[in-house]
């Protein structure tokens, strides 16, 4: 059967066309919560509006990049309290230009907490552990991390970066991620208790210590993320990072 170029063109402009409309629904601005449950006439403007759409998907990820920080729990239930203030003042406007208003101040007021600085003690620093790495090349491994504790005690992950090996990121940044069980764990066999964590740049806390600036990667609790009474081994890993000068890891108990 012959086609007639007329009716090729037709063919392809409707391919295109097709074509184009998928790529321009997968690319439309979507806020951080299902349309299709939306039932506040804030909720609907936000919907039907490209840049409020992408103004609540944005803060959707900063908030989420918030929860993650190893800030403790009194600073979480903080952060929430605030967010659930900030939702109820939303809800209260009464046309687009109040909520383009109240997304743009919720914004800075997370991007700024997210960036602050954690100023930690410096005299009588007296870490549970320490290690110094030469470098960092992609992945670090750091084995055999020793705990134990008969009363609930809360810990943090610190790294602490030559200035000159400061390196902006975008998009997460590098990674930690560990894992704790029993010294006596059998491979094969299931451990009495087992725990693993992870974060991301982004949700790392930027801190400062005697004048060394770094960050908190991680934080956990003996008596809730992990047992008492009982020897801990745990493993850490520190993935895509770029360190050529050395760098110093801390383990540091804290606040429950």
């Amino acid at each position: 059967m012959r086609i007639g170029l007329y009716t090729l063109a037709l063919l392809v402009f409707g391919l295109c066309s097709g074509a184009g409309a998928q790529v321009s629904e997968a690319l439309a601005p979507a806020p951080g919560f299902d349309c299709a449950a939306a039932e506040k006439t804030v909720e609907h403007w936000i919907c039907a509006s490209p840049d409020l759409a992408q103004a609540d998907g944005r803060l959707s990820e900063a908030y989420r990049i918030a929860q993650a920080k190893p800030d403790g729990h009194a600073a979480l239930a903080a952060l929430r309290g605030a967010q659930l203030r900030w939702l109820r003042q939303r809800n209260r406007c009464d046309d687009v230009a109040c909520v383009a208003a109240a997304y743009a101040q919720r914004m800075r007021e997370l991007q700024a907490a997210n960036r602050r600085v954690q100023v930690l003690d410096g005299p009588g620093f007296a870490p549970v552990f320490s290690r110094t790495l030469p470098h960092i090349n992609d992945t670090r491994g750091v084995w055999g991390i020793p705990l134990r504790r008969s009363q609930p005690a809360a810990f943090q992950v610190e790294l602490y970066i030559d200035p000159a090996d400061a390196r902006p990121w975008r998009d997460g940044g590098p990674g930690v991620r560990m894992m704790c069980w029993p010294p006596d764990r059998r491979e094969g066999y299931a451990a009495r208790f087992e725990y693993a964590t992870r974060s991301w740049g982004d949700a790392f806390r930027p801190a400062e210590r005697a004048g060394q600036r770094g960050y908190i990667l991680l934080r956990f609790v003996l008596g809730k993320d992990l047992p008492l009474n009982e020897d801990i081994v745990c493993n850490l890993a520190l993935t895509e990072w770029l360190l050529d000068l050395p760098s110093q890891l801390h383990i540091v108990e804290t606040r429950p």
